[in-house]
């Protein structure tokens, strides 16, 4: 199960967020004891998922290690596909992997299609997987990997016009703001190993 690591936002004395794992009882900014507040404690959202709890969408991870507690913005990612029950399906050089659960509970999931889609997403990837194209011998770092399965099964889903004309257009537009997200909560997460307290 991912595991929320629980970085705690709220403002006192001023428009400023103060970050924490336990609220304090005076104020990093005033000093203050604090009584009331600008902005109420609010769990800030974990941008990561179980990959399994995820029905019906596109799931980013590292290629080594975690996003949490590895990843780097030069680090390799990949990108799998999950059907309606939270099977994950990916593609790599041993071929489909189908459910490779333990390396998928802290990922991104991006949901592009709305419920009354699953039906032809799973009739979509299931097509895709009867495809000789996707056999391990035909893996290639480059122009044949995870990120090739995943733009195939989003043009063959046809939903909504939504295609991309590259692997990188992909990335820019649909998995990058999501990393981009991910990144900042990651910063929060560091600073708050260091210090109680983190004011922004």
């Amino acid at each position: 199960m991912a595991c929320d690591p629980r970085i705690i936002c709220f403002q006192h004395c001023c428009p400023k967020n103060i970050f924490c794992k336990n609220v304090p009882e005076t104020c990093p900014i005033c000093q203050m004891y604090i009584t009331k507040y600008i902005v109420d404690p609010f769990v800030v959202p974990y941008p990561y998922i179980n990959a399994a709890h995820q029905s019906t969408s596109i799931v980013v991870r590292p290629s080594q290690g975690d996003f949490l507690n590895d990843y780097h913005s030069a680090n390799d990612l990949h990108i799998g596909i999950t059907n309606s029950e939270g099977i994950v399906f990916e593609y790599d050089k041993e071929g489909i992997i189908i459910n490779d659960w333990s390396k998928w509970i802290n990922c991104i999931a991006l949901t592009i299609v709305p419920s009354c889609w699953e039906d032809h997403w799973n009739e979509t990837l299931k097509i895709m997987l009867k495809d000789s194209k996707w056999k391990s011998e035909n893996y290639d770092e480059n122009s044949m990997n995870c990120f090739n399965f995943v733009l195939e099964f989003i043009y063959n889903l046809q939903y909504m016009g939504m295609t991309f004309i590259s692997k990188e257009c992909m990335c820019n537009k649909l998995i990058l703001p999501k990393i981009q997200e991910a990144i900042k909560y990651n910063s929060l997460f560091k600073k708050l190993q260091i210090n109680k307290c983190f004011v922004l």
